[in-house]
């Protein structure tokens, strides 16, 4: 995967605290509320790669487009994100190995 703009990683971050992975989506729109108005040109833009890399996964729904992350890039996503988000703390599916809790 590749490194991500701090806009791409702000996007991703809100999906990712959100649970957005899969059959679980939200709306463009809703994705980009609680921006300051004068990012909101850039993270859009931002916004337009991910989809067109296949980093987030477009769907289309009767309210307008929808966009969520794809499952399979679930830990490159977040590896990437502690590059950003040292503080993010590792998604449950990591935590959990085969003789418990990870450290």
């Amino acid at each position: 995967m590749r490194s991500l703009t701090t806009e791409e990683a702000a996007l991703l971050y809100k999906l990712y605290r959100r649970r957005k992975f899969g059959a679980s989506h939200i709306l463009e729109v809703n994705l980009l509320t609680g921006y300051p108005p004068e990012r909101l040109a850039d993270l859009h833009e931002a916004l337009d790669r991910l989809k067109r890399d296949g980093i987030v996964a477009r769907k289309p729904t009767r309210h307008g487009p929808a966009v969520s992350i794809p499952p399979s890039l679930g830990k490159a996503i977040y590896d990437e994100l502690r590059r950003h988000y040292p503080f993010l703390p590792p998604p449950p599916w990591l935590r959990w190995g085969s003789r418990g809790l990870l450290t």
